[in-house]
């Protein structure tokens, strides 16, 4: 999950920073929800654009829909919430919901079971969870924010590349941690996390 396309005017140290904090809340979100993490971890670029590498394929069961929804949507509420403690700009409501990550969330919301959904519409069970998520990354902003520190205070060094070729920003440099040092890190916090290189 990568951080969408800057504000326009917003200095690139602000960038990188609100990326820190939106790839830390997604790894932090979907780590206390059980998601396994992938071995690449949680990076940003000299762009500001980040990426936060856990296993996003849930099973047939509506818990793990929904983990993996509250992860997707744990990267805005976290950016949210550090644009609102920091003074930074807000972003636009149309750039969040036509985001990747929005787009990620409500592809995986039409594979709630009825049952799930009850008498509920997907809008409705999507607006509960978008509440949800807010809510999830207030109760672990520590722990956010512990990481988001970590990672912006992380040397840069050359770009890795993913072996699916996956590309996530346009930079030569990258801050990383990876998978195994996240589950040291989350050890800390209370976090049980585990990294699962295939699936």
């Amino acid at each position: 999950m990568s951080v969408e396309a800057a504000i326009d005017g917003e200095s690139l140290e602000v960038q990188i920073t609100t990326s820190a904090y939106h790839e830390a809340g997604h790894i932090v979100v979907a780590a206390a929800l059980g998601l396994p993490l992938r071995p690449e971890g949680v990076m940003i670029g000299e762009d500001g654009k980040g990426f936060a590498c856990h296993w996003k394929e849930p099973d047939l069961t509506d818990s793990s829909v929904e983990a993996n929804v509250l992860a997707s949507f744990a990267g805005f509420c976290a950016e949210k919430r550090l644009r609102s403690m920091r003074g930074f700009q807000p972003r636009e409501h149309l750039g969040v919901i036509w985001s990747t990550d929005w787009k990620e969330a409500r592809a995986l919301e039409a594979r709630f079971s009825n049952a799930y959904l009850g008498a509920k519409s997907i809008p409705a069970v999507h607006e509960e969870l978008e509440a949800k998520a807010d809510e999830i990354v207030a109760q672990y902003w520590s722990a956010i924010e512990k990481v988001a520190k970590i990672l912006l205070a992380r040397n840069w060094e050359p770009k890795r590349a993913f072996e699916s070729g996956t590309e996530w920003s346009e930079s030569a440099n990258a801050k990383y941690i990876t998978g195994e040092e996240l589950v040291t890190v989350f050890v800390g916090l209370g976090i049980a996390a585990q990294v699962m290189a295939a699936r």
